[in-house]
């Protein structure tokens, strides 16, 4: 039996672009706070990108970026 990746049952409404995840650390994190309800739903897509690339992440220090402009984005200082 074939195992399969967690992440494969997940149901989302948001589909990001193809290439959306390529983009600077700045422009991915507006784009997920322009289709995001919230700083959450925006950090969740963040952290469930990272999590399914998992050790095929390029560039792990981009989406820690992200993260940091994202919190900036929405006034945090977590």
């Amino acid at each position: 039996m074939e195992e399969r990746d967690w992440s494969e049952n997940v149901q989302t409404h948001w589909h990001p672009a193809p290439g959306f995840f390529e983009q600077s650390a700045q422009a991915i994190a507006e784009g997920l706070q322009a289709n995001s309800d919230s700083y959450r739903q925006a950090m969740d897509r963040l952290d469930f990108y990272i999590n399914r690339a998992g050790d095929k992440l390029k560039d792990p220090q981009k989406f820690e970026q992200a993260k940091t402009i994202l919190r900036e984005l929405y006034g945090r200082s977590e």
